[in-house]
């Protein structure tokens, strides 16, 4: 018998998902959109949730602006709702 050398469908989506979802941005964010400490994430206070590749000014309480509240397969961006400030 022989051998294929096609690489398999699991080893190249495993491949995909290293180099897109891994290292993705994300910030714990309020319903409103400010930005809270991870820690509020983490242990489920109220309301907080990760947005996923959005900006922001980096300290807690600013205004978290773009990116997904969810993630989609592989790593991916899903659902493209986000989140704005004044």
């Amino acid at each position: 018998m022989r051998k294929s050398n096609a690489v398999p469908l699991s080893i190249l989506a495993a491949a995909a998902f290293a180099v897109t979802g891994c290292h993705q941005h994300r910030d714990c964010v309020d319903p409103q959109g400010h930005k809270l400490p991870d820690n509020d994430c983490d242990s489920g206070y109220y309301g907080a949730h990760y947005i996923y590749g959005g900006s922001s000014g980096g300290h807690v309480g600013d205004a978290v602006v773009g990116g997904s509240v969810s993630r989609g397969g592989f790593g991916g961006i899903g659902g493209g709702d986000s989140a704005g400030g004044e």
